[in-house]
Parts: C-alpha cells; structure tokens; sequence
C-alpha cells in the first residue's frame, strides 16, 4: 500500500513518515465515513485487501480475478471489429475514471488482441501486472521522468506488430457544467503513430467517477485557489475507493473506424469523446 500511495503522491523514497502520517488521516476519515454514511471515503483498509487477493496475478488473469468481485462486473464492446485482431495499432482513450479504465479495456481487448499493453503511470502495475506496462513515473510537478524510456517501449511494442492503449490527455477527466472534461490530448499519439506507421482506433469508456470524487476535487481546487492539478492530485487518493465502487456494475467500452497514422490529438479527442453522446462536453 505505501508504493502504491508514494506512487500515487509522487513521493520519493524515505517519506516513510509522511506515508505514516497521512494514512492515519485517511483512516479517521474512513472510520467516521463508515459510522456516518456506511461507506469509506477512501477505503484504505479495502484497498489493503484487494491488493493481497490479487497479489502474484498478471494479465488476464488478474483482470478476470478483479472482474468476479462483488458479483461480478459485466464489460460490453461496442465497434470491436474496428480493433485490428493482428498489426501494430494505437488505441487512443479518453481516461474518465483512472485505474479502472485500464480494467474495462482490458475485458474488451485482452481475448481479441492478448498482445496489448497500456501507457500508464507506474502504480497501474499494481492492476494489471509489469508485462502489460508501459511505465511513466512523473514527478511532484507532472515532469515526466522516464520520457526515454517510455517512448523507447511505445516504439517497441508497434514495431513487434503489438496494440497499444494510451490514454490521450494522460489525466483523469475533472467535470465542468455536468459534463466530463479532459485536458487537450498531448501529441505522443500523434507522433508515435507517424513514426511507427500505426493506424489509431479512437476510444471511450461509458463511465464516470462519484459525487464524492468531483466535490473533492472541487474543493481541493477552490482551497488551492483554482488549482486544478492540486484538486486532482487530492481526489486521486479516492481512486482505490472509485475502483471498489466499480465493481458489480455494467459498462460499455466504445471504439470508432481507426484513423490514419499523424492523426492530430485535437481530432482524436473529438472523435473519442464523441463516441459517448452527452458524457463529454459538446
């Protein structure tokens, strides 16, 4: 749970105290939540438990493991036939959610393509496993820290004939007006695809976070007066929690006719978001 959080946090080695520190917090939280309103604000104790029933378990495995809890969770793909089954390809996402993105495209891709891997940040190996990571490590001021190295396994993967998932804007969409909003997708999709020659498949999840996740990252945003990196860095620690409250449900997962290799961000984040009529802003 502490690389999980010091992941999640960007904190570094030795921050052992601090760790300490803020679990407790979390814990008082949790504890009056519980006794309150029947449920964990950040279910720290849930989130112990589900990291020791899926620990040792990669792939689909995990997937299908974490996919049975809590009754069972039923993903539907819509536009699968516009994955290609073989050849490199780029799947570019818009990310609603934040772990449980990779979870619900890995029900859809994994039997149709077993040979994909997601860009993500480092912590998501904790949920779908190193062999199907492609590892980002950000710092405490979203200055991505292993650049090389990740564009290095991107490049990598297509050349190999591999499918790949990349989540456009690389942050959890925050909700303006009762609609999902994401950042203005970054270029690396655009760029990898034209080096590699890889045709890109627009994506998009059904789904969205909590009341709680949006209030909190509201809130954190107004006390950081407007910052929303701030407000999202803080609703983040709900991310466990959201996931937890994912599970048991039905969702669809949506893709669109792929474009051509060079395809620029702004076009795929409007196709992409696009695909889900009324969650993204028109």
């Amino acid at each position: 749970m502490d690389d999980l959080l010091r992941a999640r946090l960007r904190k570094p080695e030795g921050a052992e105290f601090q760790l300490a520190l803020l679990k407790t917090f979390m814990r008082s939280i949790d504890f009056t939540s519980r006794n309150l309103f029947g449920q964990a604000f950040f279910a720290l104790r849930e989130a112990e438990n589900l990291l020791e029933k899926i620990d040792g378990r990669t792939g689909r495995d995990l997937v299908d493991t974490i996919l049975s809890m809590n009754g069972g969770t039923r993903v539907t793909a819509q536009g699968l036939e516009h994955v290609p089954s073989k050849g490199r390809v780029i799947i570019g996402s818009t990310h609603p959610i934040g772990t449980f993105d990779f979870i619900v495209h890995a029900a859809a891709l994994f039997q149709h393509r077993p040979d994909l891997k997601v860009v993500a940040n480092r912590e998501a190996e904790r949920f779908l496993g190193r062999d199907r990571i492609i590892a980002v490590d950000i710092d405490s001021n979203d200055k991505v820290l292993t650049a090389r190295q990740t564009l290095v396994g991107m490049q990598s993967q297509l050349e190999s004939d591999g499918a790949l998932l990349v989540f456009g804007s690389g942050r959890v969409a925050g909700r303006q007006n009762g609609f999902l909003h994401e950042p203005l997708w970054r270029t690396g999709v655009t760029r990898m695809s034209q080096a590699t020659n890889a045709p890109i498949v627009p994506a998009s999840a059904n789904m969205r976070n909590s009341e709680q996740y949006y209030k909190t990252r509201n809130f954190a945003k107004w006390i950081s007066r407007g910052n929303d990196d701030f407000g999202r860095l803080v609703a983040s620690l709900r991310y466990v929690s959201e996931f937890l409250l994912k599970l048991g449900g039905e969702y669809t997962v949506h893709y669109d006719a792929p474009v051509s290799p060079g395809t620029s961000p702004e076009v795929l984040q409007n196709l992409s978001e696009a695909l889900v009529p009324g969650l993204y802003r028109p």
